[in-house]
């Protein structure tokens, strides 16, 4: 299902609308499973491509400072994996705004999220 809903949103009505398909994303991109996690924010990452630029600040932003805050290090695995494609597309503005979070992941007690946050 992780690796399905990447390619559904031309089927919730375009990119207008793909912010739709974040939320049960970001339910499975905290799964204890990795494969499951990984396939989950491969997908985002193409729902994220694929967004208006307007849908990048208002939906995909905050859905990764929440996983980047989240008290399992599932979800802060999982959004060191999201941060490159949200780069891209940020303001100057919000790539500020982005560093914060990637630096804090960076430093994390978990070794886990320090090597996901290097890798990606």
């Amino acid at each position: 299902m992780a690796e399905e809903l990447g390619k559904f949103v031309p089927y919730v009505g375009g990119p207008p609308f793909g912010h739709t398909l974040l939320q049960p994303l970001e339910q499975l991109s905290q799964v204890e499973e990795t494969v499951v996690r990984d396939k989950a924010v491969e997908s985002l990452c193409k729902v994220a491509e694929q967004l208006p630029n307007s849908s990048i600040g208002e939906h995909f932003l905050p859905l990764i400072k929440r996983l980047s805050q989240g008290e399992w290090f599932t979800s802060r695995v999982s959004a060191c994996g999201l941060f490159a494609v949200a780069y891209t597309r940020s303001t100057a503005a919000q790539q500020s705004d982005l560093r914060q979070p990637y630096t804090q992941l960076c430093h994390d007690e978990t070794p886990m999220v320090r090597r996901a946050a290097a890798q990606k």
